[in-house]
Formats: C-alpha cells, sequence, structure tokens
C-alpha cells in the first residue's frame, strides 16, 4: 500500500453499513476503531467493482481509507461542526490508528503518504469534487487550509511513532550524566521533528 487518505464520514457518531462498505477503518466518538468490509489489500489493484473501499475520486488504488465517524450536517461557510463534530478521542485514535497502518505497510509519513481528503487535489493533482474533508479539527474555530490541518495530523502520527526516551523522576545511584544528556538530546530531537515543516 502507497498511501493512507483521511476523511470524515459526513455521517454521525456511530459506524454504519455505509461506512464500512467505503473506508478501511472508521474511528467512532469515543475511539473505537471498526474494521470495513474490505481489507486496505483489496485496494492494491487492479480494483473490481464492489470488491474494494471506494474512498477517493480516482485514487483508490493503493490507498488505506480511513474515516472519523462524524461531520453530519457540518457546514464550510459560515461554519458549523453540527451535532457530530469530531471529538478530541477520535484525533487520539486516529493518529494511533495511521501509525500502526504506516508501521505494517511500511509508508513513510509525508504530505504525498499520508493526508487528508481535502489534500489529494492540492498535493496529488486529482480533482475530488469541493472536497473539504478533513479541514476542521477540535479546539479551531473553523476550516482551515487543508495541507495546514494535514500537518497537524502528520505531526499526530509522528508523535505515535516516534518512542518516548525515558526521563527518571529523579536520578538515582546508576543513573549519570551522561544518561541525563541523552535524554534531554532525544527529547529535543523528538519536539524539532514535531515542528518541523514536512516537505511534500
Amino acid at each position: 500500500m502507497q498511501r493512507i487518505i483521511i476523511h470524515w464520514s459526513a455521517g454521525g457518531h456511530a459506524v454504519s453499513a455505509l461506512d464500512r462498505q467505503h473506508y478501511h477503518y472508521i474511528v467512532d466518538n469515543d475511539g473505537d476503531v471498526h474494521a470495513g468490509i474490505h481489507p486496505p489489500e483489496a485496494n492494491r489493484g487492479p480494483l473490481a467493482s464492489g470488491r474494494y473501499a471506494a474512498h477517493t475520486l480516482n485514487c483508490n488504488t493503493g490507498s488505506i481509507g480511513v474515516a472519523f465517524a462524524a461531520m453530519a450536517g457540518a457546514v464550510e461557510r459560515p461554519f458549523s461542526a453540527g451535532r457530530y463534530p469530531i471529538t478530541p478521542a477520535q484525533v487520539d485514535a486516529m493518529a494511533a490508528l495511521c501509525a500502526e497502518l504506516c508501521r505494517q505497510y511500511d509508508i513513510p509519513v509525508s504530505r504525498k503518504t499520508v493526508l487528508t481528503h481535502a489534500e489529494v487535489q492540492p498535493t496529488l493533482g486529482i480533482t475530488q469534487r469541493g472536497k473539504w474533508d478533513v479541514t476542521w479539527l477540535p479546539g479551531m474555530s473553523g476550516p482551515g487550509a487543508p495541507v495546514t490541518v494535514g500537518d497537524m495530523l502528520r505531526a499526530r502520527v509522528l508523535a505515535e511513532l516516534t518512542p518516548v526516551p525515558r526521563v527518571p523522576v529523579a536520578p538515582d545511584d546508576e543513573t549519570t550524566l551522561e544518561d541525563l544528556a541523552a535524554d534531554v538530546a532525544a527529547l529535543k530531537a523528538r519536539v524539532a521533528a514535531l515542528e518541523a515543516p514536512k516537505e511534500a
């Protein structure tokens, strides 16, 4: 598999049969992950009608489709997230899910390989009929630029993929100054990786 494309279902917080048909994995409002009816491998190609997850126009081959079960009734302008906004628990679970899929399928995290549906057109050049998912996340006052919001999600995925170094609460007899310096350096590298803009 070549990439992961992140969507919102434009439905309620419960996972529907239609969601299961179109996405490989769906995250409900509590952060629980539900498998769709097609495994990611069904999208390897060649694609057979009804036998793969059709989640992104002209970009299904090699693409794993994952979705937040959310955003029914959302309006882009003037913005309203509707009655089923994406929840913080969903964002946490989505980051962990994407990280696990990146590990499983050896997908690097970049703007062309882990992206939102809204980024497909500006980043990959594949027309998507005005899709704006995912351009809003909890805590935002309104939709943001697709790549900017995608970068936020990619930073969360990278954080899941980066092991947190062990930092002792208090030095013990076996802790050396070199150990503490190495822990601090590892933390600084992790922060720098999360803050650095990702190139396409």
